[in-house]
């Protein structure tokens, strides 16, 4: 039995041509665009990815920086960084910094006082 032809329209070129020159722009996929044979709004719009921020701020870094200072922390500092309550981010401890990270995560209990994390290394 012979397939019934697309019914879908093929995309415009010039969201094609964007999408290859943001890729080429940022990724390196092997195709050269010539940036002056864009329209002014690509440009524009090229620009703007150009100068977004690469990395941003998550929770889970901000646990790694609060449980990387010299004196650690406890939950409610995590907790108020984060926003999370106390069951996630001992999950987040032990799962998602220890098992998939690689942190080495050691817990200290003062005498009447909170028990104190800290991040000691990486696994080998």
């Amino acid at each position: 039995m012979p397939k019934k032809p697309s019914k879908s329209k093929p995309k415009p070129p010039a969201k094609n041509k964007v999408k290859a020159a943001i890729k080429t722009k940022d990724h390196g996929n092997g195709l050269v665009i010539d940036e002056s044979q864009l329209s002014a709004p690509m440009q524009a719009a090229l620009a703007g990815v150009a100068a977004m921020p690469i990395k941003r701020e998550t929770k889970l870094t901000a646990l790694v920086a609060l449980l990387s200072r010299p004196e650690g922390a406890n939950i409610e500092d995590m907790i108020a960084a984060t926003g999370w309550q106390k069951h996630t981010i001992r999950s987040a401890l032990s799962h998602a910094l220890t098992k998939k990270h690689g942190y080495q995560i050691v817990s200290e209990k003062p005498e009447n006082s909170a028990r104190i994390y800290k991040i000691t290394g990486r696994a080998q």
